[in-house]
């Protein structure tokens, strides 16, 4: 998932991002988020709003013996928002949608500590939020029930995969922003739809860095100027150039400077990503998220609505998590065998709801696909979400949300 319509897929073990579908509530929140707060017990309340989140510094005590803290998030804007946990580690611990005027509850393992909370963009100033332990407790290290030898392996072998797909999405950005800076915008379209394929495919990485997520794959929803705002940059912005231009309200964009900027942010990304160690659980955590995502906020053609190049997103998402599964399968046959054959059924169901609209060279535009088709992608990919969504507790790894 990345920071679409404020939706930021990034986390790790110690900073809570609670981030924003969209704005709509009224100023008055503006002054909750200044506000402090110290609870007593295990359970506390955040309210997402306009200005961020509220209170914008809070102290719990977790449970004792399981170490977990029970958010009761209130969305208090007019549009669906997230309430996502991350970490410096980084690692995905939690990632849940909360509809307009809604609350929910998610119970959260957190080791006693510091940490920050960061609501709607990641440029937003960050709250405070410190967890005390219990009577002293920490929080008990995770434990596998499969092999931790084989299991570091796959780690290992998803840490290769993802260095393969990082090398190829430079290549890739490279020959695209050459084209759009050379004004061959023909060539710049048909390179538009394949040059987001390795980024999808390691979405969940990507958004482990909320920073360049925001300025590479943000969508025009999450600025208050939409097309025309100027911090409105990376993929999405030149889409727009290259098949939109001036049509929406009338904005214009420099192709040419988004271009340069897209290659600049690249960089800095693949600098983050170089070195990074990813623990077992943040790739089955973080394959459940994407698809997750891909099933409640893509669904609707709102990802690449300018091109209409949705379907390869669709893929990409799904051949990404696929990755995680195979590298896990022979691990998880071991301790849930049934589980194992849900998720390959529940591939094969979301592949099948797909090759009706591939074609020779990729994909059919998303505005011919039917609204019957829409729903099924919708329902196969919701069933493969929950069934990813247990791989992580199925292999010892400790579940969070």
């Amino acid at each position: 998932m990345s920071w679409h319509a404020r939706i930021t897929p990034v986390v790790a073990l110690g900073t809570l991002s609670f981030a924003l579908a969209a704005c709509g509530s009224d100023d008055s929140d503006a002054a909750d988020a200044t506000t402090d707060s110290t609870v007593a017990g295990s359970a506390a309340a955040v309210h997402l709003t306009d200005a961020g989140c509220s209170p914008a510094t809070l102290t719990v005590t977790r449970a004792a013996g399981g170490g977990s803290v029970s958010f009761e998030v209130t969305n208090d804007t007019d549009d669906r928002g997230e309430f996502e946990i991350i970490s410096p580690a980084p690692e995905i611990l939690a990632e849940e949608f909360v509809d307009a005027g809604q609350s929910a509850t998610y119970d959260v393992v957190l080791a006693a500590g510091s940490y920050e909370i960061i609501c709607g963009l990641p440029s937003n100033a960050r709250a405070a939020l410190t967890v005390n332990g219990a009577d002293g407790e920490t929080a008990a290290p995770a434990s596998t029930v499969v092999d931790a030898t084989a299991l570091q392996q796959a780690a290992a072998a998803y840490q290769d995969f993802v260095a393969e797909q990082v090398h190829e999405l430079q290549t890739q950005v490279q020959a695209f922003t050459d084209a759009v800076r050379a004004g061959n915008l023909d060539a710049a379209k048909s390179l538009y739809a394949p040059v987001r394929v390795p980024w999808e495919m390691i979405e969940p990485v990507a958004e482990l860095f909320p920073d360049s997520d925001a300025v590479i794959d943000s969508r025009s929803d999450d600025f208050p100027q939409g097309e025309a705002d100027p911090d409105f940059t990376g993929f999405h912005a030149i889409e727009y150039g290259l098949f939109a231009q001036g049509t929406i309200n009338g904005a214009e964009v420099d192709l040419p400077a988004l271009a340069d900027r897209l290659d600049a942010d690249i960089a800095t990304l693949i600098g983050n990503v170089t070195g990074l160690t990813i623990a077992p659980q943040v790739m089955t955590n973080g394959a459940a998220a994407l698809i997750e995502e891909a099933a409640q906020t893509k669904i609707t053609g709102e990802e690449d609505r300018y091109s209409k190049t949705d379907l390869y997103t669709f893929d990409a998402n799904v051949r990404g998590a696929l990755e995680v599964f195979t590298l896990v399968e022979p691990l998880l046959r071991t301790v849930n065998a049934d589980l194992a054959d849900q998720i390959t059924e529940n591939f094969a169901a979301v592949n099948a709801a797909l090759d009706p609209y591939r074609t020779t060279d990729g994909f059919a535009p998303y505005d011919e696909v039917s609204t019957a088709d829409q729903n099924t992608f919708k329902t196969t990919m919701a069933s493969l979400s929950e069934s990813l969504a247990q791989v992580t507790g199925s292999l010892g790894l400790v579940v969070t949300g």
